[in-house]
C-alpha cells in the first residue's frame, strides 16, 4: 500500500495529538477541547484521542464527563 503524502502528514499529526492529550485529567487545562467547526470534544484520558465529540458547548462536554464519572465507568 502507497501512501500520500497527505495522508502520511495527517496520520503523523494525528497521533502527535493522541501522545500529547494521553493523561489530560493530569493536566490544568483539562480534557474537553474545542474543534475546528466551533464544536467540542472530549478527550480519552487513559488511551489518548477523541473519545466522544460534537458537543455544543463547553458546559455540555463537561456535564457529559461529570455524568459518566459519577455512573462510575
Amino acid at each position: 500500500m502507497i501512501l500520500t503524502q497527505k495522508q502520511v502528514q495527517r496520520i503523523i499529526r494525528e497521533e502527535l495529538i493522541r501522545l500529547e492529550e494521553q493523561g489530560c485529567a493530569d493536566r490544568q487545562d483539562g480534557c474537553v477541547r474545542k474543534d475546528k467547526d466551533g464544536t467540542w470534544y472530549i478527550l480519552n484520558n487513559k488511551k489518548g484521542g477523541i473519545w466522544k465529540r460534537g458537543f455544543k458547548s463547553e458546559q455540555s462536554a463537561k456535564d457529559s464527563l461529570s455524568a459518566m464519572h459519577a455512573r462510575g465507568r
